[in-house]
């Protein structure tokens, strides 16, 4: 199983290079020679992630979804990545189409990236474990490339060997109170009128993290029917836990079509970070 995180730390991203480097760890996956494989970041203000798209080897022009009149401050916010509804009555402008001649050097707002068409569609993945594997992970790559703000709750610490989920179990420092100190900490928080749940750090969760290090499937799997598959995963979230991740793909004709995925928490936890 093919950890594309550490490769992700070797790069930084710049604006007016591609991520064709993506695909150096993930050789199941490839696609014609007039293509490249690219990035962008798109968000509001708030919260920021980068997308992948492809477009032709030799596109020169740059995408802008709107035309943008200098005196227009509605418009250029959404450039900016968000819209400042100062003016009511303003409606939000449908930004234009999006072809495969144009580069997207700039950050797009989040109603701009339905324009923009999907990379499976461009991608050959042979339905075999390793190509779903391998398109998975290239699917996670709103988790795996630097985000802003918000954007990074979606923080995961991945387990994709024995090693990740001991370096998980390793870190005690989320079940460090007894059971006496959670019922003083949540007496006080309760008397500051505040919501508290300390029962999350208590030690029998630490316990039964540690009981996972001794599951037999606790590695990356992927089992396959007929033109359908499921791979699943195991993660750590601060603000949602340990966690193990789903993911339906079908075949579809060369490449593959990747579902929503379904996230369950088989051990609760939050760090109580806000950003």
């Amino acid at each position: 199983m093919s950890n594309i995180e550490n490769h992700i730390k070797d790069y930084k991203l710049m604006k007016e290079d591609d991520v064709e480097w993506l695909l150096e760890p993930l050789d199941a996956i490839s696609h014609s020679a007039d293509i490249v494989l690219d990035a962008f970041q798109y968000g509001t203000h708030w919260e920021s992630f980068y997308q992948l798209y492809i477009h032709f080897k030799n596109a020169k022009s740059v995408y802008k979804p709107y035309d943008l009149p200098p005196e227009s401050r509605l418009l250029s916010d959404i450039n900016n990545g968000y819209i400042a509804f100062d003016d009511e009555t303003r409606e939000i402008p449908e930004p234009k189409p999006y072809d495969r001649s144009m580069l997207i050097q700039d950050k797009l707002d989040i109603w701009s990236t339905d324009e923009i068409p999907s990379i499976w569609d461009e991608l050959t993945v042979p339905f075999t474990e390793v190509g779903i594997w391998q398109a998975v992970l290239l699917n996670e790559i709103r988790t795996l490339f630097p985000k802003g703000w918000h954007a990074n709750y979606l923080r995961k610490t991945y387990v994709f060997s024995r090693e990740d989920m001991q370096q998980i179990v390793n870190d005690k420092s989320r079940y460090d109170y007894t059971d006496e100190e959670i019922e003083k900490l949540n007496a006080y928080w309760k008397l500051l009128d505040m919501n508290s749940n300390f029962d999350q750090h208590k030690k029998s969760n630490y316990d039964r993290l540690v009981s996972y290090l001794d599951r037999e499937d606790i590695l990356p799997s992927v089992e396959i029917s007929g033109d359908k598959a499921v791979a699943s995963y195991y993660y750590w979230n601060d603000w949602s836990g340990f966690c193990r991740r789903c993911v339906p793909v079908e075949r579809y004709g060369h490449s593959v079509s990747i579902g929503k995925p379904n996230n369950e928490v088989l051990i609760a936890y939050n760090c109580g970070i806000r950003y």
